[in-house]
């Protein structure tokens, strides 16, 4: 699921994909195919799984290939560089003796550079949650806010895709012993389940009610009708942050271990251990303690959506692009930075107001600004942290007033598209803003086209200082629960 969100990704930039898997995963195929994205099927022979990947990387000539596996080895890695392909590698825990790849992606919120001492010089570390890879089904709740119940009632119970040690038995046969007869519980039993007859029976046989959901495409819908999680501390961790959904989460491998922790360290969720040591009372008395408390829950649903804010996918295409970009606050230091880029001709021309501007008024204007709670200014850097250029927004209630100033030596090379995508949605993630609306010189073309490069729709013209201005807007999803849709 996780590479799956980087193809989106790629695919929604106008890449094209390819997954290689081994044969007979046809439920794994059939999602795969269903988004547009090709599949080549390795078949069973002579040759160890990772060489039979490699082996037809190769022949498919693909400039980038992506590594998901614990079984990927260096002599894979080698044979990839060699050919001249560059080499994503997906990683969990350090596992491997040698990262010779062009970048290493570790989404995990525990992930630190000191993991990975043996990579090559030019090697780029992608780590940590900012990067954790949500698929294209959770992009429309990126501004979307939780209310939190005084007690909680709705449980969402997803262990897992396949769950070998029927954890989630352990949770239901435990549920009773709350004593809380107005609960309503979901439990998601993944494709991959070889408990699901048992399961059935268990249901039921539960004093609670229990709604069943196989084969989920809407879990985001799921996560939001939920007041409480319990999961497996793997990938869905991620997209329970996402979500701001409160949860205990169940280690039912090793490799999420380090998962489970780091998010219970942080508050963002709760560590509720090993599924082979599931002690039904304690366990209990964890989800009571999480039920009955409205501000822990606040709490945890604040810390989880600041761990991910479900760019992680689109960082990743940006830096396979060599467009990484990080986006920071201005402060009080860039006031001359901001100087020098208005003060450039293609900017002076751009602008409805292009007159000169002195020192002494732009260090009053930027002053104001930085103080100003309704204007927000982002500047972007790239992976060597030179500055790329701003993106500037005035906000009105639910609204808000783009401009974007792409720095004279990056322009031309797809800085602007990156810089109006990711600071929208970061300006949604954070002041839920509805609508964001770009004004522009008619013969303006290089930013029409940019605009409407970005997903925004030209509207109605506007006059501005006795000029005409095109309008150009951008829409958040509007997400509405009452409904079995996304509007």
């Amino acid at each position: 699921m996780r590479s799956l969100a980087v193809a989106q990704a790629w695919k929604r930039a106008g890449g094209a994909a390819t997954f290689i898997v081994r044969e007979g995963l046809s439920g794994i195929e059939d999602r795969i195919l269903a988004e547009g994205i090709s599949v080549e099927r390795l078949a069973a022979g002579s040759l160890p799984t990772s060489e039979a990947f490699v082996e037809a990387a190769l022949r498919l000539g693909k400039g980038i290939v992506v590594l998901d596996g614990y079984g990927f080895v260096a002599s894979d890695l080698n044979a990839l560089s060699q050919a001249g392909i560059r080499v994503l590698i997906i990683d969990d825990y350090a596992h491997a003796d040698n990262y010779s790849a062009q970048w290493v992606l570790n989404q995990n919120s525990y992930a630190e550079p000191r993991m990975y001492p043996l990579t090559n010089v030019d090697t780029r570390l992608l780590l940590g949650s900012s990067y954790a890879m949500l698929r294209e089904e959770f992009l429309p709740w990126i501004g979307w806010e939780r209310s939190i119940p005084q007690q909680a009632r709705k449980i969402l119970i997803t262990i897992g895709g396949s769950d070998p040690e029927n954890a989630s038995k352990k949770v239901l046969s435990c549920l009773e012993l709350l004593r809380q007869s107005d609960l309503e519980l979901v439990l998601v039993i993944g494709g991959g389940n070889p408990h699901s007859d048992e399961l059935l029976a268990t249901v039921g046989r539960c004093l609670l009610p229990v709604r069943v959901e196989r084969s989920v495409q809407e879990m985001p819908r799921l996560m939001a009708w939920a007041d409480v999680a319990i999961a497996g501390a793997g990938i869905t961790s991620y997209e329970l942050c996402y979500m701001g959904l409160p949860s205990l989460l169940l280690i039912v491998a090793e490799n999420q271990r380090g998962i489970a922790e780091r998010l219970s360290e942080i508050g963002a969720a709760a560590n509720a251990g090993t599924s082979q040591e599931f002690r039904s009372e304690s366990f209990a008395l964890q989800l009571k303690t999480l039920i009955d408390s409205a501000d822990r829950r606040k709490a945890m649903s604040q810390r989880a959506r600041k761990q991910v804010d479900g760019l992680g996918s689109e960082r990743v295409r940006a830096a396979l692009l060599a467009r990484e970009l990080k986006l920071r606050s201005a402060c009080e230091t860039d006031c001359k930075l901001l100087f020098e880029w208005v003060q450039d001709p293609v900017s002076r021309a751009a602008s409805f107001h292009s007159a000169p501007i002195t020192w002494e008024d732009h260090s009053r204007w930027f002053a104001e600004r930085l103080h100003d709670p309704n204007s927000v200014i982002y500047i972007g850097e790239n992976a060597n942290h030179e500055q790329v250029g701003l993106v500037r927004f005035h906000i009105y209630d639910e609204s808000a007033v783009l401009s974007v100033n792409v720095a004279r030596g990056f322009r031309g090379r797809g800085w602007g598209k990156e810089l109006i995508f990711f600071s929208t949605r970061m300006l949604v993630r954070a002041r839920s803003i509805k609508r964001i609306e770009a004004l522009v010189k008619p013969e303006n073309y290089a930013s029409v086209s940019l605009f409407e490069a970005s997903g925004f729709q030209q509207t109605l013209t506007k006059q501005i200082a006795g000029q005409t201005a095109l309008r150009f807007t951008w829409e958040c999803v509007e997400i509405n629960l009452s409904t079995s849709h996304v509007n």
